[in-house]
């Protein structure tokens, strides 16, 4: 097994299907995402400035740890500490300890080293040319000592900022591991091999070479190879790890399975729809990547924060050892000082402040069945103050049943169903479907439809049997809640079809969280107002907006808007799209069309509206822990450069070692935290 230098996943190079090669190496990747993320800048993932994605993997650093321990035994033994101890060598102690520092400087100091000439190279110097300004000065001075005659050393403080340091890296690096492990995990769902069934036979072949139209077999136990829709069998599928639905749900013929679910009972045939990058696994892989590699605001302003606090930091070192050479204190005092401050100031911290968070909110959402599209969504989510609702299929079920037909002027009721069922056979909407259902019950044979025309928001119309039928939307003749569409046969209103819509579980209580959070609860819909006002009052939101167009609720969350409000949509439809564009936070149903979802900032995948109340939660905490983050890694610099200065040198006096260790110490403490974050 062989490292992916993107996001450090092992992969089998006999079974890699993305690799490339680099300068005479070849590389191997879990995904084309990760090919491709290398291939546009393969000196970040394989310097070692480069912390986000962690070159340094735990193995390397771990290796170089357990020498650099076991170098510090003879620099300990001819240290000042071990003499005072009475346990020092007595013998060659400056040469041995020249060279066991030398080797522990060049071998332990390396990844530093190497990390303080990519950030040079790059112009962004940070915490590598920190610490090997410290690790420098501390040999180098040490060196000049030994060669001058001198007495002075700093081979054990050298020594100890290295292994802490390199402790601290290696504690990090574990750490993130454990917290992005679950997410990385979803690019290795997918089989290697699938039955592929061709000319009535079956034959394994690798996942990679299915198309869509392709027929598969999948037998119980095994994960289904990609999108598809079941052709033959009915089994439960383990979708967990996809949706963060826990109970295994059951699909039979016409069913929808998802590539990297668990078929649990019986053998299915599906047929292939979407392979690849087009797979809902492909767009998480994708959504994820973006995530990670996109930059937010925050992050911004945390990189320049550090970019001039190590500035800030050069300069203080310069000045200390300005100061303590000047004030008649000897040149090992000054530099002790002015490596302590290099040190102990590091801007690691705040450096891992944001992008930590963000991976740890990516891999919750999308364990949760929320795929965030954007950084950025996550950002404007924590200022919004009001969150607008579509109606059906969004609060309600969308799985409209009829309650009556109602045959007007001559018309008879079996003959409006039988106009409105053929022309709404061709129309996809919620209340189209509950129509032609109820006309297969009613044993109704359909017609052909000619110029059928759809127009979002208004209705549908068409020539059946040679008469112009439309039906259409918000009827005044109905007073009662219940949905209602009349059917207009040659300009005369020939009859009205009323059908309920239930709430979907636990609207209510989302709907009472959401107000309980301070949220302004609205909601937009092209029913009818009796419709609108039933339903709202049910639910408990705040105001509604009935009969509007899709335009209309573009104008109406844009009013908002000017009005100074953050506004989020949620919605599922068509018509939905335009508005999901215009608000700050578009939320799709992910059982929606696909046009709202590409319209969205965000996708519930499960389709509950309970994962909004998540999302938002998640947003307010995932902000509040980058807070806590940056405010921590600002005010712990703030507190110990003076320290490390020897603004207190008569009282407290921190080492260039003890830097390193508190230094360390905040990194770990910043990364715990982020870790941390859940939402119940």
């Amino acid at each position: 097994m062989v490292k992916d230098p993107v996001c450090g996943m092992d992969v089998d190079p006999k079974r890699a299907e993305y690799k490339l090669t680099y300068q005479g190496q070849e590389y191997y990747f879990c995904s084309k995402a990760c090919m491709e993320e290398f291939s546009r800048d393969p000196k970040r993932y394989l310097s070692g400035g480069h912390h986000e994605g962690h070159v340094h993997h735990s193995s390397d650093l771990k290796r170089r740890l357990i020498a650099s321990l076991i170098l510090t035994i003879p620099i300990f033994f001819t240290s000042d500490v071990a003499e005072d101890l009475g346990i020092s060598l007595g013998i060659h102690q400056g040469i041995i300890g020249l060279i066991s520092a030398s080797l522990l400087f060049l071998y332990g100091g390396y990844p530093f080293l190497r990390g303080a000439v990519s950030e040079l190279k790059e112009r962004s110097p940070g915490m590598m040319l920190l610490v090997s300004i410290g690790i420098s000065a501390s040999f180098f001075y040490s060196l000049y000592s030994f060669l001058s005659g001198g007495s002075k050393a700093f081979y054990l403080e050298l020594a100890l900022l290295i292994d802490i340091m390199l402790i601290g890296h290696f504690i990090e690096a574990k750490v993130i591991s454990a917290a992005t492990s679950s997410m990385d995990l979803l690019v290795r769902l997918l089989p290697y091999g699938a039955h592929l069934i061709s000319d009535g036979s079956y034959r394994d072949v690798p996942v990679r070479e299915l198309k869509p139209g392709d027929i598969v077999l999948v037998k119980p136990g095994e994960r289904v190879p990609a999108d598809g829709v079941i052709i033959e069998g009915v089994s439960s599928f383990d979708e967990s790890i996809l949706t963060g639905e826990s109970a295994p749900v059951v699909r039979g013929k016409g069913g929808s399975v998802i590539a990297g679910s668990i078929n649990l009972e019986g053998a299915v045939k599906i047929e292939v729809k979407r392979t690849g990058e087009d797979s809902y696994l492909g767009q998480v892989e994708r959504l994820i990547k973006e995530i990670r590699s996109s930059r937010s605001r925050f992050k911004e302003i945390a990189d320049k924060a550090a970019f001039f606090l190590t500035i800030f930091v050069i300069a203080s070192g310069a000045i200390t050892l300005a100061y303590w050479s000047l004030n008649g204190h000897s040149l090992g005092f000054a530099i002790e000082r002015a490596v302590s401050v290099v040190v102990v100031a590091c801007p690691h911290a705040l450096g891992l402040a944001i992008p930590i968070v963000i991976q740890r909110t990516a891999m919750l959402s999308s364990s949760r069945g929320i795929l965030l599209k954007s950084r950025e969504a996550l950002e404007r989510a924590k200022d919004v103050k009001v969150i607008v609702f579509d109606k059906t299929g969004t609060l309600t079920e969308g799985k409209f049943r009829v309650k009556r037909v109602e045959a007007l002027n001559g018309f008879d009721e079996l003959e409006v169903l039988k106009l409105a069922a053929s022309l709404d056979y061709l129309s996809s909407h919620p209340v189209a479907r509950a129509i032609v259902r109820k006309a297969e019950e009613e044993g109704i044979k359909l017609v052909d439809v000619r110029e059928f025309r759809s127009i979002p928001g208004v209705g549908v119309e068409g020539i059946v049997e040679g008469r112009r039928v439309s039906i259409t939307a918000g009827s005044d003749i109905l007073e009662s809640g219940s949905t209602a569409v009349q059917i207009i046969v040659d300009g005369a209103l020939a009859g009205i079809v009323e059908l309920e819509d239930d709430p979907k579980e636990g609207v209510e209580r989302a709907i009472e969280e959401l107000k309980g959070m301070g949220y302004e609860v609205h909601m937009l819909t092209g029913d009818r107002r009796a419709v609108a006002s039933k339903l709202s009052e049910r639910l408990g939101i705040d105001s509604y907006h009935a009969e509007v167009k899709p335009h209309e609720k573009v104008d109406i969350i844009r009013e908002m808007q000017e009005k100074g409000l953050a506004v989020a949509m949620v919605g599922d439809g068509i018509n939905d799209a335009p508005a999901l564009l215009q608000a700050d936070v578009g939320i799709a149903i992910g059982a929606g069309t696909d046009i709202a979802i590409e319209s969205a900032d965000v996708i519930l995948v499960r389709s509950d509206i309970r994962d909004v109340v998540y999302f938002f939660k998640l947003a307010k905490s995932s902000y509040r822990k980058m807070l806590e983050n940056v405010l921590w890694a600002i005010g712990y610099n703030s507190l110990t450069i003076p320290l490390a200065a020897g603004a207190l040198a008569g009282l407290v006096v921190i080492g260039p070692a003890m830097g390193a260790l508190i230094m360390s110490m905040s990194d770990i403490i910043v990364v715990l935290n982020a870790i941390s974050l859940n939402v119940k």
